[in-house]
């Protein structure tokens, strides 16, 4: 009966230890530490402005913590295991990649990337005019510049405007230019160009475009807009490209500058 019983303290132990050792692997599974993809997928664009190319750092987490990873299509995305539980993304070209990581008891699993095309697309909903040093100008000279400086701005109408396709595999500031002179996606009238921007853009310093459309260039700067001209005041300011066209225009005056306002349209 002793022996009997011992047995069966025995039996009851092993079950308990084989329950926690599942719980415990339920409770922690392999998985990756993404806070807004919950299927296990990334989207990352290419070209990259990082002086390396890199595109971030996915965290593994759970498992026994020793982890291998491996990328099925290097020709698309390149990863480098650079810390014992993260690897960093390297897009080489547009298309998808899956990384599978597996840890040391042979769990697996698998990061599906998706590597895009960056565009930008600004649709124009009003077009201004910035005369300054004017003050002794008479209404009928300031109506006179304003229309004179209209007429260089590309966009005829509101509701055209650009879409840039970042697109130039060896320069993430370069790419294609596509204009719609009066509405956008209107594919009969959309006319090819190219585009620069400037590579030290940022929260702090402002965006430079280079426009060449039809062989004519256009030298712009992203710029907070209001009716009375430039201002910093607005928590979420209107967005306006500037471009300096006081030397485009037949008209001048002493002292005079004017500058055009292509505002983007909101919503």
């Amino acid at each position: 009966m002793k022996t009997t019983y011992l047995l069966s303290m025995l039996f009851a132990f092993l079950c308990t230890v084989g329950l926690t050792g599942c719980s415990d692997e339920e409770s922690n599974p392999l998985r990756f530490d993404l806070s807004t993809d919950t299927d296990n997928t990334v989207d990352v664009c290419f070209p990259r402005s990082e002086k390396d190319g890199s595109a971030g750092a996915v965290t593994i987490l759970g498992g026994d913590g020793s982890y291998t990873a491996q990328c099925d299509n290097a020709a698309v995305l390149k990863i480098d295991m650079k810390y014992p539980n993260a690897f960093v993304l390297y897009p080489q070209d547009w298309g998808e990649a899956h990384v599978t990581v597996t840890d040391g008891t042979g769990a697996s699993i698998v990061l599906k990337v998706n590597v895009f095309q960056a565009k930008q697309t600004l649709v124009i909903g009003v077009m201004d005019v910035l005369i300054t040093g004017g003050e002794e100008l008479t209404d009928e000279q300031t109506a006179g510049l304003r229309k004179e400086a209209l007429a260089t701005i590309p966009v005829k109408e509101v509701g055209g405007g650009y879409r840039m396709i970042f697109d130039n595999p060896q320069d993430p500031d370069r790419g294609t230019l596509c204009f719609y002179p009066t509405k956008m996606d209107k594919e009969e009238e959309m006319v090819k160009g190219s585009f620069v921007v400037n590579p030290d853009r940022s929260e702090e310093n402002p965006w430079y475009y280079r426009f060449l459309l039809e062989e004519k260039e256009y030298a712009l700067i992203l710029l907070p807009y209001d009716n009375n001209g430039v201002t910093k005041d607005y928590l979420i300011p209107t967005m306006a490209l500037f471009e300096d066209v006081t030397e485009q225009i037949p008209t001048s005056y002493p002292g005079v500058k004017v500058f055009t306002q292509q505002v983007f349209k909101l919503g």
